[in-house]
């Protein structure tokens, strides 16, 4: 059966986020002092590394409670800090970057495929892709934030391919995750494609689900891995 859509993950495969991310580390180094708990920056980093090789859901929560652990009411305190911050940082500081040869390969992929954004991200991503010449090659444009639902959430993928009018058997899922991305669009039964981009190359599969069936590395690869399937 050949492939007709291709849901693509925004963070990640798109977007690079690698400055969002180390801005959440300098508040949660900052935050961790205010309590305290002295971290170093390079101490940190390595034990969210540990935590993403491990697919923690959410790997600096996982070190939060690392850190405070058996103290609940503390762990809670902290972890609303961190998210309030990120929601801050979202809304007045973070200024979104497409990876380079993204807008290339998707118009490439765009002629031959149908193109589904498949991101957890606010609404307001999506006017950023319009305002940087991508958001034209996608059929489906709608994420997380706009659907209701989000990633590992089946349901999420659903949606997608039933605004699409396409079975999963017909459609492969891109992603930079093993948890959100690969694990759920396989239970499904879509194609999984993995993109070594971002702090989650590092993710290593903890059961045979989580294997995707190709692994690149820019959605410039994707082209012909979709043609190998």
């Amino acid at each position: 059966m050949s492939i007709r859509a291709v849901l693509i993950d925004v963070g990640g495969p798109i977007l690079d986020e690698d400055h969002e991310y180390a801005a959440w580390d300098s508040f949660l180094v900052e935050l961790l002092a205010q309590e305290g708990i002295r971290v170093s920056p390079a101490e940190l980093t390595q034990r969210i590394s540990n935590a993403t090789r491990r697919c923690e859901p959410n790997p600096r929560v996982a070190v939060l409670w690392e850190l405070v652990r058996p103290d609940l009411s503390r762990f809670r305190r902290l972890q609303d800090a961190l998210r309030e911050f990120q929601r801050r940082h979202l809304a007045e500081g973070y200024r979104p970057r497409l990876r380079p040869g993204v807008r290339e390969a998707l118009e490439e992929l765009a002629g031959r495929y149908l193109l589904a954004l498949a991101g957890n991200q606010p609404v307001r991503i999506v006017e950023f892709l319009d305002e940087a010449g991508v958001l034209r090659f996608f059929r489906w444009r709608l994420v997380s934030e706009g659907m209701g639902t989000h990633k590992p959430d089946t349901l999420f993928f659903r949606m997608i391919l039933d605004g699409l009018r396409v079975p999963p058997r017909e459609a492969a899922m891109v992603g930079d995750r093993l948890d959100h991305d690969v694990l759920p669009a396989k239970l499904l039964g879509l194609y999984t494609i993995r993109v070594l981009a971002g702090p989650y190359a590092e993710q290593v599969p903890p059961s045979p689900l989580h294997c995707p069936d190709r692994t690149i590395r820019s959605l410039g690869e994707l082209p012909c891995a979709l043609e190998a399937m």
